[in-house]
């Protein structure tokens, strides 16, 4: 896999933020956070086009702004939850960073396996990541503290 095949990293935070905001104990939401990652990469889902074209660059800007902007939301709406909301949505997209690392051996077991797991991704696959998009933003906003 090369990150132009990666699920839109803003579902992945989200989905980790979702976890750390019902749990509320860092303990038990971060490494459920991280599983998440795997159960979302077995949904098709959106490729980011070829590597370094134009499609790529700005689907993986618009992604990196978006996530931004949903962690700070997520942050300024829950300040005491700082520290779990950004240790969950880190640990929810980490395994995606771990490609860049574990991409120079092709027959790593973790490579082997995450890529074993992906599904479907085409440009088609934006469908069902823009679905779960909304309903993961709608669950983060009703467990937000009120």
């Amino acid at each position: 896999m090369r990150y132009n095949e990666a699920m839109i990293a803003l579902n992945h935070v989200l989905t980790g933020t979702a976890i750390g905001l019902a749990l509320r104990q860092p303990l038990l939401a971060a490494p459920l956070a991280l599983a998440s990652h795997f159960v979302l990469d077995m949904v098709p889902h959106f490729v980011y086009g070829k590597p370094w074209g134009r499609l790529f660059l700005t689907s993986f800007i618009l992604d990196a702004l978006s996530t931004a902007a949903a962690l700070a939301w997520l942050v300024l709406s829950a300040p005491q939850l700082t520290v779990l909301l950004l240790l969950c949505g880190i640990c929810a997209e980490l395994p995606d960073v771990l490609w860049l690392y574990v991409n120079r051996w092709p027959t790593h077991w973790y490579f082997v396996f995450h890529k074993k797991i992906q599904r479907s991704e085409t440009l088609w696959g934006i469908v069902p990541e823009l679905c779960y998009l909304a309903l993961i933003i709608a669950v983060n906003a009703a467990l937000l503290p009120r």
